[in-house]
């Protein structure tokens, strides 16, 4: 792959998408020497291109801001929203979306003249793949699905190759006419700090760790709360991401508890800390669950956010490696079972954890990208005209 230049295209809704792309990035770095770009799709401040109107800018701010606010104020529209989405006769939202997103990719695709696109979120690879679709095969375009089930806003006529996590996602995009060629099923991308610790011998103190995701969503109170219901003690570390109001909250909140509470901001050390604890309680986002499955670290899953964070807890629900609560009132309970309980419950789900173990995923997806690299030989120089006629700029 000598010489070969590689976009790598995300967007900063929540955090994981993000961290997915520098998994791949950092891989990449590491067994090529391509040049290897990371760009969020969403931030387009860092772009500074003329060509980027102020309405196109005020429509990427729009779709971040108003994700965050439905999702905190009303998430049952953020559901319905989905549910439409999801639906083939309502495409045209989609469409229209990503034709708005074009402009924005052509300027990046025109910057960077990249042989190779990567996305780890729909909203580029939505973009990407209408601009695709109005020339020939001029750079390959990837798409990195992190969840556990397939959207319809991730699929595209101009994608190349679809990285999922599970045959279940592989055989719905066959039903969407994608070829099996097309398909890996290599599991979502996670750091390689992610690895298994092997066997735990039960603590006297059994270790929580709680977490809400990068953003810090989820009733992380409520939670710490029950778990003051259990019959024994535990050490419980708390990451409030980068919610800070929750972090105050949380801080006052663990000193009038029993439990050992340690409440932590966003950290990049989230590895050492899963290797640490018996047991995870989270909100399911595709990226932190597959770094618990990496760490065979068994999990307690509620408040999903509505759409693909539910989906993401019914999958690992089935599976085995995570309980799913819908009420809050069961926490203490499953939560007393699997810490105080018969330990073979626990070791059970860090073996379904290991089954499904994505700790390899980001390797398989390197070696499947070298090897389209070396398909597409083809340089991707492009007409100065034709990106101008898209809202690009001249190369």
């Amino acid at each position: 792959m000598k010489s070969k230049r590689i976009l790598i295209v995300s967007a900063s809704i929540g955090n994981g998408h993000m961290q997915a792309a520098s998994a791949i990035c950092d891989k990449l770095r590491e067994s090529t020497s391509c040049n290897l770009e990371i760009v969020d799709f969403l931030q387009v401040g860092q772009f500074r291109y003329s060509k980027l109107n102020r309405l196109q800018i005020e429509l990427m701010n729009l779709m971040k801001s108003s994700y965050y606010g439905i999702l905190k104020v009303a998430p049952h529209v953020y559901k319905e929203i989905y549910k439409i989405t999801e639906k083939q006769h309502t495409r045209k939202v989609i469409d229209f979306i990503n034709a708005a997103n074009q402009k924005t990719m052509a300027n990046l695709i025109a910057s960077y003249r990249p042989h190779i696109v990567i996305c780890t979120h729909p909203f580029p690879l939505g973009a990407a793949s209408e601009l695709r679709c109005k020339k020939k095969r001029d750079f390959t375009l990837v798409g990195v699905i992190t969840d556990f089930a397939v959207h319809s806003w991730w699929l595209g006529d101009g994608v190349d190759h679809y990285f999922v996590a599970n045959e279940v996602m592989a055989s719905e995009l066959q039903e969407h006419a994608i070829s099996a060629s097309q398909i890996t099923c290599a599991g979502i991308p996670v750091g390689k700090s992610f690895t298994p610790v092997g066997k735990k011998a039960r603590k006297q103190v059994p270790h929580v760790l709680v977490m809400g995701g990068g953003l810090g969503f989820g009733r992380m109170e409520s939670t710490l709360q029950e778990l003051e219901k259990l019959p024994s003690p535990i050490e419980v570390t708390v990451v409030a991401g980068k919610n800070q109001e929750f972090e105050e909250r949380a801080r006052i909140l663990a000193r009038t508890l029993h439990n050992k509470v340690t409440v932590l901001p966003f950290s990049p050390h989230i590895a050492t800390m899963m290797k640490q604890a018996d047991l995870l309680i989270t909100k399911p986002g595709g990226i932190t669950c597959s770094e618990a499955l990496a760490v065979n670290l068994p999990m307690i899953l509620l408040n999903p956010l509505p759409g693909q964070e539910e989906e993401n807890a019914y999958y690992l629900n089935e599976q085995g490696s995570a309980i799913w609560i819908q009420d809050e009132w069961e926490i203490a309970g499953k939560t007393a079972a699997l810490l105080f309980g018969n330990q073979k419950w626990l070791q059970e789900m860090q073996v379904k954890c290991a089954a499904i173990s994505p700790e390899f995923a980001t390797c398989h997806i390197v070696e499947k990208i070298s090897s389209l690299a070396d398909v597409n030989k083809k340089e991707a120089f492009f007409d100065s005209g034709y990106w101008q006629g898209v809202g690009g700029q001249s190369c």
